[in-house]
């Protein structure tokens, strides 16, 4: 169920128009974790730092994407969304409500509340599966 899950969010409930796996990943992981370093967004993304900096780059350019000093070492940058980024990300978010909205319409009341219990485990299940995602590599 997991497995068909995740093929079915990349395939219905995401725009992949406009927006790469990749960029996706990265404005999901900036929208979630706040401003990042390259090198920090390259690991947690399990990328090249040089990848990662080339995929930022073009990210910036089309305004998704936003470098500041960072403000505990004037020697490096905080890659966060820009205003073009958080625009993008939230009609996307709009969009994936609406599509699971319609979905749970057809719904009959019992099968919404059984639905709920569902996400409840399944919920603990996918935090589960963050932390070991986020966990850095090797540990």
């Amino acid at each position: 169920m997991i497995t068909s899950s995740a093929d079915l969010l990349w395939r219905h409930l995401a725009e992949r128009d406009d927006l790469g796996a990749s960029a996706t990943l990265v404005l999901n992981r900036l929208d979630r974790e706040g401003p990042m370093r390259v090198t920090a967004l390259a690991e947690a993304e399990g990328s090249s730092q040089s990848g990662m900096t080339q995929l930022v780059q073009r990210m910036e350019r089309q305004g998704l994407l936003e470098r500041r000093n960072d403000p505990d070492d004037g020697r490096a940058c905080l890659v966060m969304i820009g205003r073009a980024g958080r625009r993008l990300w939230n009609e996307r978010a709009d969009v994936r409500k609406q599509r699971i909205a319609g979905l749970l319409d057809g719904l009959a009341e019992e099968d919404r509340q059984a639905l709920w219990l569902a996400a409840q485990v399944a919920s603990r299940l996918l935090d589960q599966m963050r932390d070991i995602a986020d966990a850095p590599q090797g540990v």
